[in-house]
């Protein structure tokens, strides 16, 4: 066994158990310049006897289609392949549950290059969060840049509120919603979710509101700025969204 890739990769898994084998290919070549197959990487970690912590995976039942009352259109309808930046958002809001208190922490993922584009964190799941995060969204790509995106989301009270209806379309943004007890039809910004909390907040020991906050900050910047995505050309978002060219 070449003592170097056993090294290297010994070394990723420490950093961060959670890495898998396609997290740990991308990082072997970003960070020590090492350029392997998947299924090297795996024979490696068979014989190293390592694995990455597995992701529970939530069971869901769809609501069949003739029974949803809901008028509400599902613009997105199942297509999260997006051609450019600020073309199809998804949010939602998820929540953690610290010594102290409990944190809402609500996003907004653009799927051309599945970065966050903003997020909030709050005492209170309310329409004041989903205004706020969509307002530091519209702030970091310009006001210029949202006409004609379409926004999708679950039928959360705060998202089918009149407020938020007429900020959307203010700006010429077109809502689009979720059937009913269906968060696949959401699944982009659940797998973010999931993603956060396997990596991120089981791993804090000491959930206090003030740490898991900060780690919430730290987590996302990484998320963004630094953790390579299989489907996107093992690309950062922010790598991903740089090369884009109108």
């Amino acid at each position: 066994m070449n003592i170097t890739k056993k090294a290297a990769i010994l070394k990723l898994y420490k950093a961060k158990k959670t890495r898998g084998r396609r997290s740990i290919k991308m990082f072997l070549k970003r960070k020590e310049g090492i350029i392997m197959s998947l299924g090297s990487v795996h024979r490696y970690m068979s014989i190293l006897g390592i694995a990455s912590t597995q992701r529970k995976r939530k069971s869901s039942k769809e609501l069949p289609l003739e029974k949803s009352t809901n008028t509400l259109q599902n613009v997105l309808n199942g297509d999260f392949k997006a051609l450019h930046p600020n073309q199809k958002w998804v949010t939602d809001i998820t929540y953690t549950t610290c010594k102290d208190s409990t944190l809402y922490l609500s996003c907004i993922k653009d799927l051309y290059d599945n970065s966050i584009i903003s997020y909030k964190i709050s005492n209170k799941n309310n329409l004041e969060l989903v205004i706020d995060t969509l307002t530091l969204a519209f702030d970091k790509v310009g006001y210029d840049s949202i006409k004609g995106l379409i926004l999708h989301s679950d039928r959360g009270i705060q998202y089918t509120s009149k407020l938020y209806d007429k900020i959307l379309r203010m700006y010429d943004i077109k809502p689009s919603y979720s059937r009913k007890g269906s968060p696949t039809q959401n699944a982009p910004i659940e797998s973010f979710y999931s993603t956060f909390k396997q990596e991120c907040f089981r791993l804090i020991k000491n959930k206090t509101k003030q740490i898991v906050t900060s780690t919430i900050d730290e987590f996302i910047y990484y998320y963004n700025e630094e953790r390579p995505q299989y489907n996107k050309k093992e690309l950062t978002p922010s790598e991903f969204r740089y090369q884009f060219s109108y």
